[in-house]
């Protein structure tokens, strides 16, 4: 068979080569992925730019209603059937993971499930919903004269919120279809089109895009409105109950009244929330009456300063905020703009942990107005690139930090009340200040920063406390000589042995908290691993290996556990030792020793006889708690309370648990960690039992041991300070120092 002739590079030369006049440019179906489901991925998300779009027609109020059943058994249906669907593949494969597992969290409700939205603004003509709304990125703020001066809405109202003209394509986030049906004031009819996701993400082009109209006769002429109707919900963007989605839009729109704007939600108006605050920053005659100071920027190249207004505020003890609500939130005409976010902020300056609590409101409307848009699409952090933004965010940094460090002043004061108020607390305050200058101020620095985190009356502080003055001192033996009446010339030559004793047991007791320290970054390193580690069953050894050898981690007062890993027989034996039972009743299930076996389990005493057996269960810090996990803790607690009651014949013994493991997100949609997340809200503090996760677990350990390693630390290198001046003053008196030749010092 004859081979095709190859063209040489002189015939490929000749052949005919097009030259258009012009090229075109296109917006592929497959961009409305990038400005939909990527930036907008909940509903609650979506549905907040289309609040805007009605807060930007004018609009006195905007409905919104969600069909919370339909939605929620719909999913449940939908998720089934995906699931079913998936293991018969992975069946069919061999047990490989099905190649569809990703899609499940796009799959979509029955269209005739529908979130709607509801306002009565302006509405649109067919001429504005072709030039106006439809058009994908149109400027509207854009004048006549080309620039950025079209600031307020169509008659003036108000500021506009909209800029980008990309706020229309939110729905495709949440949904598959979205109908937009809209009235102008004027007109006896309505206008209504349908946009379709799976027709537009494969249009080669959205320009060429035919989107048919329908017109609803009847109408009356005074009225006007915009409706919109979101369908086909995907799965994964409804999974957030409605008090997230009221908390998403009353944050995301600051300082609107209901009386000038009114959003509602299933007949609920949303309204901002009111938390109580301990403290705020800045105070006093800087602030204005809704307790904001102004702060005025020179920038350079700019005629003007850029004003704006802010306040730092810590919630009360106890109501910390979750870690994507803290920090900086900047508003822009009424409209989250940037955030939350701690900016720039030093992790390791004082009080950091006042983070948790701390919240910055930052009102800079003026970012919005100067023709230049420097706000990303999705609201959630500034452009960077510019002098004015970079001088904006480094200055409400220090605001914070300066917010953060009055804090500290205002929670050490108050600490040092609630020490001199409680007699506990007093009483060790007392016992500092016998102690030699040298350890005074640190200490009563310890007593204080233990206050002011934990309070008087918490565990921390009566267990930390006490321990780290003994070693930094002997007190105890002091003030006892002191309560019984020594003779002071006594009472100093006792001291005099004793401080040589409490510098060595000082010493040791920096070892031990140094150990504690390592104990809490290796904890730190399980947590952080975990997502490589996530099919791994190592990283739930190496956490049962981390907690037996430093049970204090888990709480302060525990030194080792009476079991580790062992069935319920061997636990009944030991727990009958410690009761002081000669011989007992062994736990059984069908009639067999029971060999299931709790992780770890202490017995606290406050004498000879034990008050508290506390079962510990453990799970991997890489895969997410769930209700089965609990179960499976109050199973042991039942036994092992069954027991107590047989052996102890009616003496009091409480039998709590704790369940320690990786905490489920809040917006989860497995089953079983649902179920455990609505028992643990529904739970009262009376419950036995605590779910604690790895991260409040590592947050709660720093909190009561640095402050002693902090404290022990600072003492020592004043120590070594004042040693090395010594040193160095007898290093300058050289009169009678021996030396050989050539001036080195003979040994």
């Amino acid at each position: 068979m004859e081979s095709e002739p190859t063209q040489d590079a002189g015939a490929l030369s000749s052949i005919a080569v097009v030259k258009p006049e012009e090229f075109t440019m296109t917006i592929q179906g497959g961009m409305l992925e990038a400005l939909g489901i990527n930036m907008y991925t909940t509903l609650g998300k979506c549905l907040v730019e289309f609040v805007a779009n009605a807060y930007d027609a004018e609009s006195p109020r905007v409905d919104i209603a969600i069909p919370v059943g339909e939605i929620e058994k719909a999913r449940d249906q939908v998720r089934r059937a995906a699931r079913a669907s998936a293991l018969a593949e992975a069946q069919a494969a061999g047990g490989r993971a099905p190649s569809s597992r990703g899609r499940i969290l796009l799959l979509a409700l029955p269209e005739d499930i529908k979130v709607t939205i509801r306002d009565a603004g302006n509405g649109m003509t067919p001429q504005q919903v072709q030039n106006v709304f439809l058009p994908i990125n149109r400027k509207r703020r854009i004048g006549n004269d080309g620039q950025e001066t079209n600031l307020k809405t169509e008659n003036g109202l108000r500021y506009a919120m909209g800029r980008k003209g990309l706020g229309k394509l939110a729905g495709f986030g949440a949904a598959g279809v979205v109908r937009v049906e809209t009235k102008r004031r004027g007109q006896d009819f309505a206008t209504s089109f349908c946009m379709r996701y799976d027709k537009l993400v494969a249009e080669p082009n959205l320009s060429e895009v035919v989107l048919p109209a329908t017109y609803i006769p009847g109408k009356e002429v005074q009225e006007s409105y915009t409706l919109i109707e979101l369908s086909a919900l995907k799965c994964d963007a409804v999974r957030n109950n409605v008090d997230s989605i009221k908390s998403t839009l009353s944050e995301a729109f600051f300082g609107i009244l209901p009386a000038d704007f009114e959003i509602k939600v299933n007949e609920e108006v949303v309204v901002a929330e009111t938390p109580k605050y301990e403290f705020t920053f800045p105070s006093g005659p800087r602030v204005d009456a809704e307790g904001f100071a102004t702060v005025r920027l020179d920038i350079d190249d700019m005629p003007e300063p850029l004003e704006y207004r802010y306040s730092v505020r810590f919630r009360e003890k106890g109501a910390h905020l979750p870690a994507a609500k803290r920090g900086a939130r900047i508003y822009c005409n009424n409209r989250l703009a940037a955030g939350p976010t701690l900016l720039d902020l030093p992790t390791g300056m004082h009080n950091f942990h006042a983070q948790s609590y701390m919240e910055c409101i930052v009102i800079a409307d003026e970012l919005d107005r100067f023709g230049v848009d420097i706000i990303n699409t999705n609201r959630t952090h500034l452009r960077q690139d510019s002098q004015l933004v970079e001088k904006l965010l480094s200055t409400v940094t220090e605001s914070m930090m300066e917010g953060i460090k009055a804090h500290s002043k205002f929670r050490n004061a108050r600490a040092e009340q609630d020490i001199q108020d409680n007699p506990e607390a007093r009483m060790l305050d007392r016992v500092a200040q016998q102690l030699p200058p040298r350890s005074r101020g640190p200490i009563k620095k310890l007593l204080t920063t233990l206050a002011a985190r934990h309070g008087v009356d918490s565990t921390e502080f009566k267990e930390v406390a006490p321990l780290v003055i003994n070693a930094a001192n002997a007190s105890e033996v002091l003030i006892k000589l002191i309560e019984v009446g020594a003779n002071p010339e006594s009472i100093e030559k006792v001291a005099g042995h004793l401080r040589d004793l409490a510098e060595i047991e000082r010493l040791d007791a920096l070892k031990l908290y140094r150990g504690r320290r390592n104990g809490i970054n290796a904890l730190k390193k399980l947590e952080l691993e975990g997502e490589e580690n996530w099919k791994k069953k190592a990283s739930e050894t190496q956490l049962h290996a981390l907690f037996k050898s430093d049970p204090w981690l888990i709480r302060p007062e525990f030194t080792r556990p009476i079991v580790s890993d062992e069935d319920l027989s061997k636990l009944a034996s030991k727990l009958a030792r410690q009761i002081g039972v000669d011989s007992f009743t062994p736990m059984q299930k069908s009639g067999k020793d029971d060999l299931t076996r709790p992780d770890l389990v202490f017995v606290m005493a406050d004498s000879a006889m034990p008050s508290e057996v506390v079962i510990v269960e453990l799970k991997s810090p890489t895969l997410p708690l769930e209700l089965e996990h609990l179960t499976q803790l109050e199973r042991y607690m039942r036994k092992v309370e069954q027991f107590i009651e047989i052996e102890l014949s009616g003496r009091f013994c409480a039998v709590r648990g704790i369940l320690i493991g990786a905490l489920p997100d809040s917006t989860t949609t497995a089953e079983g960690s649902l179920d455990l997340l609505h028992k643990m809200k529904k739970a009262g503090i009376r419950e036995p039992w605590e779910v604690v996760g790895i991260r409040s677990l590592i947050e709660r350990a720093l909190q009561i041991h640095q402050a002693a390693i902090d404290t022990l630390e600072e003492e020592l290198k004043e120590d070594d300070e004042e040693e090395e001046a010594q040193d160095s003053q007898s290093a300058g008196d050289t009169s009678n120092a021996p030396y050989a030749e050539g001036g080195v010092e003979a040994t």
